[in-house]
């Protein structure tokens, strides 16, 4: 028997005979038990007397009567040190926004517990993603911002969850205080001022100690003094410069996290390093800063000026490098509930697991002054734990339970059981490729598993690829003579996913500019978006590296008609050559995002009058047309190229993609193609499960978007985790949007970025394998129009390839080799964190 695990019996046996005499007692049971503290506890228990974690073990025996609760693994709570709920609390109206007192750019006297809304609706959803604690910030509006607040997410009183009432001290040093006082004429409008600006608190801060000191001293003495005016903010200070509590300092560059470094050393500050996105880049002079801890992201991905076509594993960098790394939310408007994904993203992405978990328990918990109560699974702390029904990151895994201060919080009432998965554990080996693949015209692919998604998966397949495309798929083709050979025996092959509706290419350039919305006006269907996107933007690349080989770009959601989409390749160097489908799709925005100030539509009533008016109009000017063209005695209509862009979709040629979130705006898009003969695709569709019959009969698709959102939108209301499978279940072809990240944060790095997750997750929410991976791949290929080449490995087809170390839903199977049109198009580099 090992020493720790004696160690652990010794403490159950000294609390067995404590807990017969008194209180609530509760046994959890797991095949795994991460402490996080010290090792996993194999098919072991955790004994929890009032409220407290009494013993972990192999060998405790509760006391009679002690209610036993089995699961699969064991976590401490999750912690979030870096949140924003409960000041900005759900949903981000006006009336919500409490985080920043942006009066002035210092502001340490005020403290996040007097806005914290302890009824925010964003609590019962962070728990129920295994969020027991957080530390809820002021915002980064000041150079320093107040105190933050530690609070558990337990459904008590307020004062039985707050922890501790002023954490840290929160702090900005990097460029947010500059966009909010620069404007103003007020300092600071540089980066120079800010660090002014916090050292200067510091100085007056000890020079205000000083005062108070020399004034006990006299008064003491017996001498006549005046007291110093009391000022909170600097007492506040104070608590920080006496290293009562932590400094968390907000920065982005690597620059600015030296400059947070430097003022720490000058003051002696306990230094927590907040977001810190690009310190990869001087991790090496990091090393001999041991006692600042790291609280990184989100997302957790980043790139930046030294090669905007890579990205790095900030926090897996830091972890291997021996630093103190956590990771956050930022929670703003919700999203607390998604701390766990973001541990999955860091370890699909090559961070060790124990380092992830880590990252989201203890080392948070260490860095707020807080581990002596939470973080770990050891006798004495509180009894906060998550309870899950396989390992803590896998994909599919479920939470089954959160446990806080030893009662029970959150139980998932709707567990049933997963769907099976086709057999295809991960690789062991680095996937070999052909030294002359590039140079063939032609090559095959040896599987050990294929999905085709046109049929059921085939074992030990071989796929034939020529002139860019399928030649033969099956298990029986033989490979021609002199052809090269991919053998990935052991590997699953499956079609290139593809985006049913995408930004990439015109969301953020060079000049950060962006060219997705037209909003000069709310009506402008003759734009074309293919005459702005950028081949050579970044986020291509990321998306490739993702496995997205096909995607419909759009227009943006702002204008009421905002012109015509494309459907493209992911590859390229000109726009047209990566053309699929020009002129694929008309964009039409309905509720609050198409509404104006000032201007027509200001209202809901507005858009749809402005629809049909612009509609009626086109039909008219197309209906003229036609009577000139039949007949030369009728004059032909002045050109306008604005009607001319709505014929095709008057005409049923062209589809029109609306995005519509709330019940009623998806009404008003069924109400409109039913009254002008639209073909339709919905987009967004938060409620659309209210009204799944109507689009059902209509044999209307749906692209849902925002599968991790946050529910910070007044839209977000009706929110349902089973959209998709009640859709699916009633016929609707559904397909999901993945979120794209920017250049500098790619999407793989945030939840909802890349479509295999999303797959993944909806499986674990009900859908059945086949039906997830569709929704990824021959869907909506199906939606743009672009099923008879692509969405499916099938002979004939486009040879859009993705090769995954394991089967998809793996945590660990990203694609190693992406093939567009039969070249090799992004390949995985697993050395790269």
């Amino acid at each position: 028997m090992r020493k720790s695990t004696v160690g652990l019996l010794l403490a159950g046996a000294l609390v067995f005979f404590a807990v017969q005499a008194s209180g609530e007692t509760l046994m959890i049971r797991a095949k795994k038990i991460y402490t996080i503290s010290g090792a996993v506890v194999e098919n072991g228990a955790v004994l929890i007397r009032d409220g407290k974690i009494a013993a972990v073990g192999t060998e405790i025996v509760p006391p009679p009567g002690t209610p036993v609760v089995q699961a699969w693994a064991v976590t401490p709570g999750l912690v979030d040190i870096h949140s924003h709920v409960g000041v900005y609390s759900v949903p981000s109206v006006e009336e919500n926004s409490d985080g920043n007192e942006m009066t002035n750019p210092l502001t340490p006297q005020v403290r996040a517990l007097d806005s914290f809304n302890f009824e925010d609706p964003a609590i019962p959803v962070a728990r129920a993603g295994g969020v027991t604690t957080i530390v809820a910030l002021p915002g980064s509006g000041n150079v320093i911002g107040g105190t933050g607040v530690s609070v558990k997410l337990k459904d008590d009183r307020p004062d039985r969850m707050v922890l501790q009432e002023d954490n840290c001290l929160k702090m900005a040093i990097e460029g947010n205080p500059i966009g909010v006082y620069g404007p103003r004429k007020q300092m600071p409008a540089t980066l120079m001022a800010v660090y002014h600006l916090a050292r200067k608190a510091f100085v007056e801060a000890r020079e205000y100690e000083a005062a108070w000191e020399k004034f006990e001293k006299e008064k003491k003495a017996g001498k006549a003094a005046a007291a110093p005016k009391r000022e909170l903010g600097k007492e506040t200070v104070l608590k920080a410069l006496r290293r009562e509590i932590p400094v968390h300092m907000h920065c982005a560059t690597a620059a600015e996290a030296m400059s947070c470094i430097r003022l720490a050393r000058e003051f002696n500050l306990r230094l927590t390093l907040a977001h810190c996105y690009w310190v990869y880049l001087v991790v090496d002079e990091l090393k001999e800063y041991k006692d600042v801890a790291f609280n990184v992201g989100p997302p957790m991905l980043f790139g930046y000026f030294d090669n905007p076509h890579v990205f790095h594993n900030t926090a897996a960098i830091l972890a291997e490098a021996g630093l103190d790394v956590s990771l956050q939310t930022d929670a703003l408007g919700g999203g607390q509930q998604n701390l766990l994904q973001l541990a999955v993203l860091c370890v699909r992405r090559g961070m060790k697991e124990a380092d992830a978990l880590k990252a989201i328990t203890l080392n948070g918990a260490r860095a707020a002054g807080l581990d002596g109560r939470i973080g770990s699974l050891e006798p004495g702390k509180d009894a906060d734990l998550v309870l899950y029904d396989g390992e803590p990151l896998a994909l599919t895994t479920r939470i089954t339970q959160v446990i806080i201060d030893g009662r029970v919080e959150y139980r998932n009432e709707s567990l049933k059981p997963l769907a099976g998965l086709t057999a295809a554990p991960l690789a062991a080996r680095p996937l070999d490729l052909p030294e002359n693949l590039g140079a063939a015209g032609a090559f095959a692919i040896r599987a050990g598993t294929v999905f085709t998604l046109a049929g059921e998966p085939l074992r030990d397949a071989v796929i034939l690829v020529k002139d860019g495309r399928i030649e033969k798929i099956g298990r029986d083709v033989a490979v021609p003579e002199g052809w090269p050979v991919i053998e990935a025996g052991d590997r699953v092959v499956m079609p290139g996913l593809v985006s049913p509706r995408s930004h990439a290419g015109i969301s953020d350039n060079w000049k950060r500019q962006s060219y997705v919305n037209e909003t000069s006006q709310p009506v402008v269907p003759e734009l074309e978006v293919k005459n702005s996107i950028e081949p050579q933007a970044p986020l291509f690349s990321f998306l490739r590296g993702d496995g997205i080989t096909s995607l419909l770009v759009t227009p943006g959601n702002l204008n009421v008609i905002g012109g015509q989409g494309t459907a493209i390749k992911s590859c390229g160097a000109v726009v047209d050559r990566m053309i699929i489908k020009d002129r694929a799709v008309m964009m039409f925005g309905l509720g609050a995002n198409a509404r104006r100030e000032g201007e027509m539509p200001t209202t809901r009533m507005g858009i749809m009058a402005l629809l049909r008016e612009t509609l009626v109009k086109a039909r008219e000017y197309g209906e003229k047309r036609d009577r000139a063209a039949r007949d030369k005695k009728n004059e032909t209509p002045a050109a306008d190229l604005a009607l001319d862009a709505l014929q095709p979709v008057l005409r049923g040629e062209m589809p029109v993609m609306i995005h519509a979130e709330r019940r009623d705006d998806i009404l008003a898009a069924l109400r409109l193609a039913d009254e002008f003969q639209l073909k339709i695709i919905l987009d967004g569709a938060t409620d659309a499960y209210k009204v799944v019959d109507e689009i059902r009969k209509r044999g209307i698709p749906v692209v849902l978007e925002g599968l991790f959102r946050g529910l910070g939108q007044v839209e977000d209301r009706g929110f349902n985790e089973d959209n998709a499978v009640i859709l699916i279940r009633a016929g609707v072809t559904v397909a999901f949007r993945p979120d794209e990240g920017s250049w500098r944060t790619p999407a793989a790095g945030q939840p909802g970025g890349e479509p295999l997750t999303l797959a993944a997750f909806a499986y674990r929410g009900g859908l059945t394998e086949e039906e997830a991976l569709k929704a990824v791949t021959i869907e909506p290929a199906r939606i743009a129009g672009l099923a008879k080449r692509v969405g499916s490995l099938e002979a004939g087809k486009d040879a859009d390839i993705v090769i995954l170390r394991g089967h998809p839903f793996l945590t660990g199977a990203i694609p190693e080799a992406v093939f567009i049109d039969g070249r090799l198009e992004a390949r995985a580099q697993p050395d790269r964190r």
